[in-house]
């Protein structure tokens, strides 16, 4: 699936990124603008000091920059010293992130659907509401949910070859360089196929859990090793300030910290994250959330797993004091493939369009995207 589609996918973000930097494009997100500042920074800067990149006035902020780990920074730092623009050196690593993730999930789902079916999402995806508001960023979520996608195909696939767990764990590591502890669902991904998406008659099945344990051994490691390596370069502490306030789990709300007020606040943030979920995920989160006794067979497993995975995010990071739209953001396309594949399944014209679109197959979503990216390149 990837040799057929990677070459017209790669030209659609070279050609992407190519009109990103000639136009001069910046957008308006501010997280976006903070992070090409610092980049820029950083690659003007020695290598030995990357890991200790600052704030250098983004953000109008000052000192060390510990919100999240190096990740985001290091390949638009790296095109950067190559001689392409950071600004669109940072848009151009986010859009490749952007297809990357697409074909993913698109071959995620062919380990249950069958080839047709699975390809739908290569064009619905980029439609969904969180695609238009993060078509050209130069954030963590793409790079994040790109690292957590290979985590959960490295499971996926393990029981047909162990080499599939190291870029299980590659995946997850590079998850965890970019944002640091939010990558801890990647492992919550990866258990939930293996228990809800794996035949038990699947020879081999066990060493899909050796990748959820390996992940689970490599958090630690990477935490001290970063830990080290900071502290060796900068002279603090990355994880006392990481750890600490910037991973507010308390109580927000109720006076005192009173039990109730907490519970009261994680109801509420479940609640929140659940309505994001719904609309930015549109109209796909609907169709999956009403699926009821619709699909059988390979996209009712992958609707509940879409579904599994969906409520786990957003309980999870309900339990932080903080809220934003992007903390779930792997959670809009799981439910947004879980009910694609869902609304394939029940819509006879959905399954009519799927084979009349499957014709342009590779080039034609390719286009598509490239399409969407140069409108909003246009718009400003």
């Amino acid at each position: 699936m990837f040799a057929r589609a990677a070459g017209p996918w790669l030209l659609a973000v070279v050609v992407a990124a190519g009109l990103l930097i000639a136009s001069g494009y910046r957008t308006r997100d501010a997280d976006s603008r903070a992070y090409v500042t610092i980049a820029a920074r950083m690659a003007v800067g020695p290598l030995e000091q990357w890991i200790v990149p600052q704030w250098w006035g983004a953000w109008g902020m000052e000192g060390l920059f510990r919100e999240h780990p190096v990740g985001i920074f290091i390949v638009p730092a790296l095109l950067s010293r190559l001689g392409v623009p950071t600004a669109g050196a940072s848009y151009a690593f986010n859009l490749f992130c952007q297809a990357a993730c697409l074909l993913l999930l698109v071959a995620l789902a062919r380990r249950l659907v069958p080839q047709l079916e699975a390809n739908l999402l290569a064009w619905a995806l980029p439609l969904v509401p969180i695609a238009f508001v993060f078509r050209v960023r130069a954030n963590q979520e793409y790079p994040l949910l790109l690292g957590m996608l290979l985590a959960l195909y490295g499971v996926a696939r393990a029981h047909e070859r162990s080499a599939w767990l190291l870029v299980a764990c590659v995946g997850f590591a590079w998850a965890l360089l970019v944002k640091g502890v939010f990558a801890l669902l990647a492992p919550v991904y990866a258990a939930l196929w293996l228990l809800l998406l794996n035949d038990p008659g699947t020879r081999r099945q066990w060493v899909g859990w050796l990748g959820v344990v390996g992940m689970l051994a490599v958090a630690p490691l990477a935490a001290a090793g970063y830990e080290r390596a900071y502290a060796q370069a900068s002279g603090h502490s990355f994880l006392d300030y990481y750890l600490g306030a910037r991973m507010a789990l308390g109580g927000g709300a109720g006076e005192g910290g009173e039990l109730s007020g907490v519970a009261a606040a994680k109801l509420w943030n479940t609640a929140w994250y659940a309505a994001r979920v719904i609309w930015y995920a549109a109209p796909w989160s609907v169709a999956l959330v009403l699926f009821g006794r619709g699909p059988q067979g390979g996209s009712a497993r992958f609707a509940r797993f879409a579904l599994a995975g969906t409520l786990a995010t957003v309980l999870l990071l309900a339990l932080r004091d903080t809220r934003a739209d992007r903390y779930v953001f792997p959670a809009y396309f799981l439910a947004a493939a879980g009910g694609i594949l869902v609304a394939h399944a029940r819509s006879a014209r959905l399954r009519a369009c799927g084979r009349t679109l499957d014709r342009w197959w590779p080039w034609g979503p390719a286009l598509l995207w490239f399409g969407l990216v140069a409108a909003r390149v246009a718009l400003g």
